[in-house]
């Protein structure tokens, strides 16, 4: 076996372990040494990945990318209403990369905010176009143009995640706050879409 074989095999079987220990215990509590309870070197992890910062966010990148690539193969070019179905289906299967996905998108460790955002773009970027696929089934309102309905629909989804992360308490469990942050923010969005109010015709 070639020496980058090798040193691929090595880097993969530090990231699983390192999703496993940040998907369980986030990023305070989570640990270098933790991961080498798991049977691999010190001395390894600090030769493929710099820090404990680095493995984070390359265990948030792996993350955003299983999740981008699961609804694109399974969401395609469907409606606004499947493709929040296809990101629970993934959250439900994949519960460790839904629990760092969460608290990177929710409450990220703040000295590695700007690096998060950087590996969210692909995801909003597919945000994006489901919803300005969506939009465009619709006539918008007078003086409202897509522009303004993708910048409120940026806006209202920092303001849900952020109210989400200071609101969170009590004893729920990560697939618990995983459900509850997925439900309520398919209302959330549903309603910025759809209004409130019934029109004559309901």
């Amino acid at each position: 076996m070639k020496q980058e074989e090798k040193t691929q095999i090595t880097r993969k079987k530090i990231l699983d372990a390192a999703l496993e220990e940040f998907g369980t215990n986030g990023y305070a509590s989570g640990s270098v040494n933790n991961i080498c309870k798991t049977g691999i070197n010190k001395g390894l992890v600090y030769h493929n990945y710099k820090n404990r910062d680095e493995l984070y966010l390359k265990c948030v990148e792996e993350s955003c990318k299983e999740l981008v690539q699961y609804v694109l193969e399974n969401h395609a070019e469907k409606g606004f209403v499947e493709y929040m179905s296809a990101r629970m289906q993934f959250f439900k299967k994949r519960k460790r990369e839904a629990h760092i996905f969460l608290e990177a998108r929710t409450n990220p460790p703040v000295h590695l905010f700007q690096q998060i955002q950087k590996i969210f773009a692909e995801f909003d970027e597919l945000n994006r176009n489901v919803f300005e696929r969506e939009l465009s089934g619709h006539s918008l309102r007078k003086g409202v143009s897509k522009e303004d309905a993708l910048n409120y629909f940026y806006e209202i989804q920092k303001m849900y995640n952020l109210n989400f992360a200071n609101h969170l308490g009590g004893n729920m469990t990560l697939d618990e706050q995983v459900l509850l942050h997925e439900t309520n923010i398919r209302k959330v969005l549903d309603l910025m879409l759809y209004g409130i109010a019934k029109g004559e015709d309901e």
